[in-house]
């Protein structure tokens, strides 16, 4: 790597740095990265089940859950991430706890978001220190952090809506639209329920 590329990925690396450090000092140090109730309850219990009948029946699209309350459709839980592709990564890793998985992901797309958005602002002509000051009050937003470690459904679309801003400029400056589109889908999967937001938010952008 020559110095001008390492150049370039210092206000990655910073962002990457500041982003551990504020997960380990709000929430890190008072436990685990992840909310002491739902976590047990919902978060990492229910994507775990969807991942176990994953590999008892092979079927990727399941429709019944029969050991969640006597028996229900499983879609009742998509909420809780049964096409999330962050979830679906864990599908190949039987060996993690998904809890352990999870917090580890929170941490990795929260990263993903902040440096996204480094990348977008950067890509719309604005200085260093411009991008770099409001990728950092992006992170220090109130749902950022708590929410990655609270309810993470509620930001973990927040990496493909990055991408999907990224494609929209991608669009109209070289006709493609095939970021966008991943971006949009993605999104989808993740939370069909806030993807709708994301979407509101990128017809007005």
């Amino acid at each position: 790597m020559n110095r001008q590329k390492f150049k370039q990925t210092i206000p990655y690396l910073l962002l990457g740095m500041f982003t551990l450090f504020f997960c380990w000092f709000f929430c890190g140090r008072y436990g685990v990265f992840g909310s002491k109730v739902d976590w047990i309850s919902q978060h990492s219990v229910l994507p775990d089940y969807f991942r176990q009948q994953f590999y008892q029946t092979g079927q990727f699209f399941p429709e019944f859950a029969a050991n969640i309350g006597g028996g229900q459709n499983i879609y009742h839980f998509s909420y809780y991430g049964l096409y999330n592709p962050v979830v679906l990564v864990a599908y190949l890793l039987p060996f993690v706890k998904m809890s352990d998985y999870l917090m580890a992901a929170g941490v990795v797309c929260l990263v993903a978001s902040v440096c996204l958005m480094y990348v977008w602002l950067k890509r719309r002509g604005f200085s260093a220190e411009i991008c770099m000051g409001i990728s950092l009050l992006f992170l220090l937003a109130g749902p950022m952090i708590y929410q990655s470690c609270h309810q993470i459904m509620f930001v973990q679309y927040m990496p493909f809506l990055m991408l999907a801003l990224l494609g929209i400029d991608r669009y109209w400056e070289k006709g493609k639209t095939g970021l966008y589109t991943l971006g949009v889908f993605l999104m989808i999967l993740t939370s069909f329920y806030f993807s709708i937001a994301g979407m509101a938010g990128l017809v007005l952008y």
